[in-house]
């Protein structure tokens, strides 16, 4: 799974990985990513799981065009891709 910074909390994401204008700033399995962008969100330890869990099924099954987006606790996004 792959992890990109948005530009700013509104910034929509492009339709597809490729179409990304940066490379990912982060590389990892379903739960190295809830990791990586859980500690970086105002969080509750168990949205970690429930964060891991979906990231799991978007890497079993999430489509080309499919991503999630996360608000971090700075104001800024990510959006995570299969």
């Amino acid at each position: 799974m792959d992890v990109y910074t948005r530009p700013d909390l509104y910034s929509q994401a492009p339709r597809t990985a490729r179409q990304e204008p940066q490379p990912p700033v982060f590389t990892g399995t379903p739960s190295q990513v809830a990791d990586f962008v859980g500690s970086q969100m105002s969080t509750r330890t168990h949205t970690l799981a429930l964060m891991a869990g979906e990231l799991s099924h978007l890497a079993r099954a999430g489509w080309p065009t499919d991503s999630l987006t996360f608000v971090l606790a700075d104001d800024t996004s990510v959006t995570v891709r299969p």
